[in-house]
């Protein structure tokens, strides 16, 4: 699982540097570690085994480079890494793991054995460490990769393992991270199994392919690169509740206000799958010990190019391509139905039937109107539930909408409008379309 045979030590000053605390805290983070490990080896094939959640066993098994002979033993040293080497390194960070604390870590609260053949050699070697110490080592005949495996986690530290979840809960916390690598590792296959039985198994694939084989179809794909950044976003709305994964540079993340802005922007019934490339130096990567944070460097500016791209109202992207459903349809004419209960506009654009709440409808009209944007003067002067409207009314809000820089979700983040496409009505009737 690691890279090179140079592995090294880091030295005290670069460590220092690194954001410190707890490596390993629950099964999820040996998985975490040692899937890294895999994709930086660069691996195609990696394959996940737990039993108890991963408190009695755990085994990584992937198709990389391996390890060198020469540095089988250094992999379970402090610092030990073959990712980094200076403090300079810490700025341009394009590899999973860097630390050099995770295996490290993983044998002095286990029992752990390695089995690896590099790919340039005719054999392999086994190591086997309890406790941080290690009982054996020896060749070994094996194909080219790396076998990590992890038992009695925190069988020396019992406190410890009284933290632990319930099976059934560590184990959802570790297929929900595997399918997160795997979304953002689409060329990599992946396979998942628990308690002997296999319960996630993909294929290599593109990018859409691996989003449909979890989530299913009816995405809108959205692409737009502008000052160093690189946008694809999947996007499926009027879901029953809101779901939005991050991933920068291929790196699952978590950054609180960039949570809140997605669903500010997206609303709160919206799929969001974001995958964002940007250069590493715009980014703090070394803010937590187990990398699950990341800090963007210059946050505002990130947040604008995020916006456009996803409303797609900018006239600067180069690239933008609306593959699906979401696109307003601007030019496209609109014929008016009618309205359902006082409370829905039913308007005919294209080959679709749109379903608008003639509230909502207002209120971003409102919102995107005033000087001061603000979402409660918006909502208290739109049309209500129940207020009855004209043909021509309906139609003057509709041929609004087309304009919005907004047009999916209302300041609130409820969304708009649900619709359908013809072909899908007429077929129930068994009318071709």
């Amino acid at each position: 699982m690691i890279l090179s045979m140079f592995v090294k030590v880091l030295p005290p000053e670069v460590r220092s540097k690194i954001a410190a605390g707890e490596v390993v805290e629950f099964p999820v983070d040996v998985i975490k570690e040692l899937v890294e490990n895999s994709l930086d080896a660069k691996a195609t094939q990696i394959s996940v085994e737990i039993s108890k959640g991963g408190k009695r066993y755990i085994r990584v098994v992937d198709n990389g480079t391996g390890i060198h002979p020469d540095d089988i033993e250094k992999v379970i040293l402090p610092g030990a890494t073959s990712k980094i080497s200076s403090e300079k390194d810490l700025y341009s960070i394009n590899s999973y793991g860097f630390r050099g604390e995770a295996l490290y870590a993983i044998s002095a609260v286990s029992h752990l054995k390695i089995r690896s053949r590099y790919f340039q050699k005719d054999a392999g070697m086994e190591l086997y460490a309890s406790g941080g110490e290690i009982k054996h080592k020896k060749t070994i005949g094996l194909p080219v990769g790396t076998s990590v495996e992890v038992t009695n986690l925190f069988f020396n530290l019992p406190v410890r393992q009284k933290f632990l979840r319930k099976s059934d809960t560590e184990k959802r916390k570790i297929k929900r991270l595997i399918l997160d690598y795997a979304l953002t590792n689409p060329g990599v296959g992946f396979t998942f199994t628990s308690e002997g039985r296999k319960s996630l198994h993909l294929k290599p694939e593109s990018p859409e392919e691996r989003v449909e084989a979890l989530f299913g179809t009816g995405f809108e794909l959205i692409e737009a690169e502008k000052e160093q950044l690189r946008i694809k976003a999947f996007l499926r709305r009027n879901e029953i509740r809101s779901e939005i994964r991050v991933f920068i540079n291929s790196r699952p993340v978590f950054n609180r206000s960039l949570k809140d802005f997605l669903r500010r922007v997206l609303g709160y019934k919206t799929l969001a799958v974001v995958f964002v490339e940007m250069p590493p130096f715009l980014l703090e990567q070394n803010v937590h010990p187990k990398k699950h944070e990341v800090r963007i460097i210059k946050e505002k500016k990130f947040f604008e190019i995020l916006r456009e791209a996803l409303t797609g109202k900018s006239t600067t992207f180069a690239d933008i391509s609306f593959l699906s459903q979401e696109e307003p349809p601007y030019g496209e004419s609109i014929e008016v139905v009618g309205q359902l209960m006082d409370t829905l506009i039913v308007a005919r654009i294209g080959d679709f039937l749109y379903f608008f709440d003639q509230h909502l409808l207002s209120e971003r009209l409102n919102y995107e109107s005033l000087g001061e944007k603000r979402a409660d003067v918006a909502c208290k002067s739109a049309l209500k539930k129940g207020e009855t409207l004209s043909k021509s009314q309906m139609l003057e809000l509709v041929q609004s909408w087309l304009n919005f820089n907004n047009p999916h979700v209302c300041p609130h983040g409820r969304p708009i409008y649900y619709k359908i496409h013809l072909k899908d009505i007429l077929s129930k009737v068994d009318r071709s379309f």
